[in-house]
């Protein structure tokens, strides 16, 4: 079960490590609003692939069946959150909302977890990643795999945002806004790719 466990761990990191929307997100976050608003935003996608990792070990088969079944639908909404996330983020001035550090990072936790709610591609790579380590697990023995798993998305977002928040002190104000509309632009881009598929 150790094994199992350490295997939990290394599923989290894989989940959290792809760069896509997630990260983009997660990087505007911690360079505009500081690490702890880029932390929080990471746990909403802790959260998120801690739920799809624990689904996919009870039951991956009839999952992946249904989101097989709804793939176009799911694909269309979740293209056009991440679109309007983008274009939120483009036309934002993080030094301009007068919103708290506190209220910024629960908005950006439910941004986070919507774009991995939303995303199938977020969600089939989840599944992809737990069935490739072979984990399976029912009672107590889920939990402790669902613990290995945000553990190990923990270890993951707590350095990448620690890394963000020290680049964030060697920035100046007018680079942070550049760098804050271009991750929302290529926000954007991510949401039309992921529509784009959808449709076609």
């Amino acid at each position: 079960m150790t094994l199992d466990f350490l295997k939990s761990v290394l599923v989290g990191i894989c989940l959290a490590a792809p760069i896509g929307p997630v990260v983009i997100t997660v990087m505007q976050k911690s360079l505009s609003y500081g690490r702890k608003t880029g932390f929080k935003a990471a746990m909403g996608c802790a959260v998120m692939d801690t739920v799809y990792a624990t689904l996919s070990f009870i039951a991956l088969a009839f999952i992946k069946g249904f989101l097989d079944q709804h793939k176009v639908l799911i694909a269309i909404l979740g293209g056009c959150v991440i679109i309007s996330l983008g274009i939120i983020m483009f036309l934002s001035d993080p030094y301009k909302n007068g919103r708290s550090e506190e209220t910024m990072g629960t908005t950006a936790f439910w941004q986070v977890a919507l774009i991995i709610l939303t995303n199938p591609g977020s969600i089939l790579y989840d599944f992809t990643v737990c069935t490739f380590f072979g984990l399976q697990a029912k009672d107590w023995k889920l939990l402790l795999l669902a613990a290995g798993v945000f553990l190990g998305e923990l270890l993951f977002w707590t350095l990448l945002t620690w890394i963000f928040g020290r680049l964030r002190r060697s920035l100046t104000k007018e680079t942070l806004i550049k760098l804050s509309k271009a991750s929302g632009l290529l926000l954007a881009v991510c949401g039309v790719v992921i529509l784009l598929r959808g449709i076609l």
